[in-house]
């Protein structure tokens, strides 16, 4: 079956497409500079590096309440109350 939506982005180092619902959707990275995303990674492309920051970031940014901008652009802010890393009954290792 043809798709006929757009892809939600390219990954910056070899192009291939990200298609929300992929098999592997949920193991590319994306990568953001000053709250907005700036690149895209595919599950390939990724190294240890590149998994590793994902993971902090992960931990950190509120990616569940991510919003676009005048211009579209995806902006991704820290987590904060109730479900921020700092937050009361949060467990520290």
């Amino acid at each position: 079956m043809a798709r006929t939506a757009r892809p939600l982005g390219h990954c910056s180092r070899c192009r291939r497409a990200c298609w929300k619902g992929a098999d592997d959707f949920d193991r590319w990275n994306g990568q953001t500079s000053r709250g907005l995303l700036v690149a895209l990674v595919c599950p390939g492309c990724q190294t240890g590096q590149v998994h590793l920051e994902a993971e902090v970031k992960e931990a950190t940014l509120d990616y569940a309440n991510a919003t676009q901008d005048a211009f579209g652009r995806t902006r991704v802010l820290p987590l904060t109350g109730e479900h921020g890393p700092g937050a009361a009954g949060a467990q520290h290792g």
